[in-house]
């Protein structure tokens, strides 16, 4: 076959490419669930760590914004906790996690055209590590009442977004399930 030289080649300048475009993430980050967040800082003396034998369930809170063109410190925290879990052995089946978005955080979960008409941003810099968060297993709640309020509708929405009855009814809920709510 006259094609098998070239496709060789190809194969190999894709795979340096590739290489090249990830030597920027560390190994340890290229395992992580969210690769862009990082974990939260190791203290040598810390005596309570992560167990890999436990099933950890958290409900976030959403109460802080931080500023309109930059991501928020609030979804960050969280993407590092869950690196800081599994970073630890703890598996990914063992962690789970909700994010209600209720009053004025609901706009880190909207669409860029929704997000630009709010905030006056270019564009909602949320977005990508919402995708990981959610690729890590982070569903991501909407409170109804407050969308309502604010004249949200589901199709204000990032997609990996979902409206629910109301923030109160979702931390009623996940707490009776044995999730431990975390403000964020």
């Amino acid at each position: 076959m006259p094609y098998a030289p070239l496709f060789a080649r190809l194969a190999l300048m894709l795979g340096l490419t590739l290489g090249l475009l990830g030597a920027g993430l560390s190994a340890a980050q290229a395992q992580l669930a969210v690769p862009s967040a990082g974990v939260v800082p190791d203290v040598a003396e810390a005596t309570d760590r992560p167990d890999p034998a436990r099933t950890y369930r958290l409900a976030f809170d959403m109460v802080s914004m931080g500023n309109a063109n930059t991501v928020s410190p609030a979804l960050t925290s969280i993407a590092r906790l869950i690196n800081t879990y599994r970073s630890h052995g703890v598996p990914a089946g063992q962690i789970e996690a909700t994010a209600v978005f209720h009053g004025p955080t609901i706009v880190l979960v909207a669409r860029d055209e929704t997000y630009r008409g709010r905030t006056g941003a270019k564009a909602n810099p949320n977005l990508a590590l919402i995708r990981e968060l959610a690729a890590a297993g982070v569903k991501m709640v909407v409170c109804g009442v407050s969308a309502r309020d604010q004249n949200y509708t589901a199709a204000d929405l990032v997609p990996q977004a979902h409206m629910n009855m109301s923030a109160t009814v979702t931390f009623i809920d996940l707490l009776g399930r044995g999730y431990v709510k975390v403000d964020r």
